[in-house]
């Protein structure tokens, strides 16, 4: 299934990203917060561990370290002779941003011959997260079979499930999957 890439944080290019990549898996430190030696120990940590990827200067770490913080998307956390910079709920919000950018439905399987067909209802007092939706039902690839119903070859129920909880709108959202007799348009489209 699909699933598996939901949550990869491929390649965080600003400190803000590191950082919130860094508080999403729980790295512990054994420096005390607030020192340079924490922010040394730090960036030292994402030199070795992602030194194909990673570019930043403690500066400049330091500088989104304390932006975060003071934003309060990030909490810092001493426990023991451990350090943890954790994310908060606004944080892990943030977080969802990211990885919703990046969410792709993997077709790597082969096509099953089913269809799922996408509709929603999403209210007025909804419109923004109802065009935001329909965007990244573009994105992704769908077919816009009529203004609230989609179309699409592959499993997507849990990248819809992601996308939809993120903005909110997930009581409003319909998946079906079914075979259709006459196809060749939809074929067509798709390239199958």
């Amino acid at each position: 299934m699909g699933s598996k890439n939901i949550f990869n944080f491929n390649k965080p290019k600003t400190p803000t990203e590191w950082l919130i990549f860094i508080a999403a898996t729980g790295v512990a430190l054994s420096s005390p917060s607030g020192t340079r030696t924490f922010l040394k120990e730090l960036n030292k940590y994402l030199n070795n561990k992602f030194s194909d990827n990673y570019q930043i200067k403690p500066g400049q770490l330091s500088k989104a370290l304390h932006d975060l913080k003071k934003r309060k998307i990030i909490e810092i956390k001493d426990t023991g002779n451990n350090t943890r910079i954790l994310l908060t709920e606004k944080g892990k919000k943030k977080k969802l941003e990211y990885d919703l950018d990046k969410i792709k439905i993997s077709n790597s399987e082969k096509w099953d011959g089913k269809w799922r067909f996408l509709m929603f209802d999403i209210p007025e007092s909804k419109k923004n997260a109802r065009e935001a939706f329909r965007e990244k039902l573009k994105q992704l690839g769908f077919f816009q079979f009529q203004k609230s119903v989609w179309v699409y070859p592959y499993q997507c129920q849990d990248e819809i499930d992601f996308i939809s909880e993120v903005f909110e709108i997930a009581v409003y959202i319909t998946i079906l999957t079914v075979r259709i007799d006459d196809d060749k348009p939809l074929r067509s489209y798709f390239g199958l």
